[in-house]
C-alpha cells in the first residue's frame, strides 16, 4: 500500500500513455479497414468479347450549337418593311407605285451637261492701236450665260471680265498670228488664234427626276432650291459625274452619282 501511495501518480500516468497507445493501433487498423473497402478490386476483368457502345447522335445538338454561336446578321435596312414600312402611291393612271425611297436618295440624274467659258480672238482694231477685239462667253455668268460680250483687250491691261491679261502679241500688229494670254486666276499663260479660241469647263448643270412624284427638274445649276415631299433641299455642287444636295433642316448632305 505504501508503494501504491508514493507512486499512484506514475501508475496513473502510465495506464493513460497505454489507452493512448492502445487507441492510437486501434485508429491505425480502423483506417486500413476503410481504406481497403473503398481500394477498386483486384479481380481479374472476365475474358469475353468487349461489345464497343454505339456513337450517340449529336448532329441535332451541333446544328443548334452552330446556330447559336452564329447568329444570321439582322438587316435593319434595305428592301424589308419590318423597319421599314412601303409607301404607295396613285399614278395618273390608276394604278399603284411602291416608294422605296423619298428624299434626295430617290432623285435620279438623267443628264449633267458641261458650261465652258470661252475667249475668242475677233480682230484687230487697226491702224496700229494695239487694241484687240475679244468675244469672251461665261455660261456660269448669270447676266450673259448664252451670248458672248465683246472686250477690248490691249497689252498688259487686266480685262473688264477679269479673266485674262494681254501679255504678248506674235506677228503683225494689225493681224497677228497669236495673242499669249495670261489667266488671272491661275497664272498660266495660253494662246488664242482666230481659228483657235481658248475654253474650260467652268460649271456644270443637271437634268434630274424625283421618281416617287414623277417629276422632272431640268437644268439645274448650283444653289438651285428643290423640293421633294415638302422639305426644302438646295444644290450645293455639280460634277460631271455627281450631283449634291444639301438638306436645309440639317445641313445633310447627299451625293447622287451620274450613272
Amino acid at each position: 500500500m505504501e508503494f501504491l501511495r508514493r507512486h499512484y501518480e506514475k501508475i496513473v500516468l502510465c495506464l493513460v500513455l497505454l489507452g493512448l497507445a492502445a487507441a492510437a493501433i486501434w485508429m491505425r487498423m480502423a483506417i486500413e479497414r476503410v481504406r481497403g473497402s473503398l481500394a477498386p478490386p483486384t479481380e481479374a476483368p472476365r475474358k469475353g468479347k468487349v461489345v464497343a457502345m454505339a456513337p450517340i447522335d449529336l448532329s441535332a445538338d451541333e446544328a443548334t450549337l452552330a446556330q447559336v454561336t452564329n447568329p444570321p446578321v439582322i438587316a435593319l435596312s434595305g428592301d424589308h418593311n419590318l423597319f421599314n414600312p412601303v409607301t404607295w402611291k396613285m399614278k395618273s393612271d390608276g394604278t399603284l407605285l411602291k416608294i422605296t425611297k423619298t428624299g434626295p436618295s430617290a432623285l435620279v440624274v438623267s443628264n449633267i451637261t458641261k458650261l465652258y467659258t470661252t475667249i475668242a480672238y475677233d480682230h484687230a482694231s487697226g491702224g496700229g492701236s494695239g487694241v484687240y477685239v475679244m468675244a469672251v462667253q461665261q455660261h456660269s455668268d448669270p447676266q450673259h450665260p448664252s451670248h458672248p460680250i465683246e472686250e477690248y483687250a490691249k497689252k498688259d491691261q487686266k480685262m473688264r471680265s477679269g479673266l485674262y491679261i494681254l501679255r504678248d502679241v506674235k506677228g503683225d500688229a494689225d493681224n497677228p498670228s497669236e495673242l499669249d494670254l495670261e489667266l488671272t486666276q491661275t497664272g498660266e499663260t495660253v494662246a488664242v488664234t482666230t481659228n483657235k479660241p481658248y475654253e474650260w469647263v467652268d460649271s456644270c448643270i443637271a437634268d434630274l427626276r424625283y421618281e416617287p412624284e414623277s417629276k422632272p427638274y431640268s437644268k439645274v445649276h448650283v444653289n438651285d432650291p428643290l423640293v421633294l415631299d415638302g422639305e426644302q433641299y438646295k444644290i450645293v455642287e455639280i460634277t460631271t459625274n455627281a450631283v449634291r444636295i444639301q438638306f436645309n433642316r440639317t445641313t445633310k448632305v447627299t451625293e447622287i452619282k451620274w450613272k
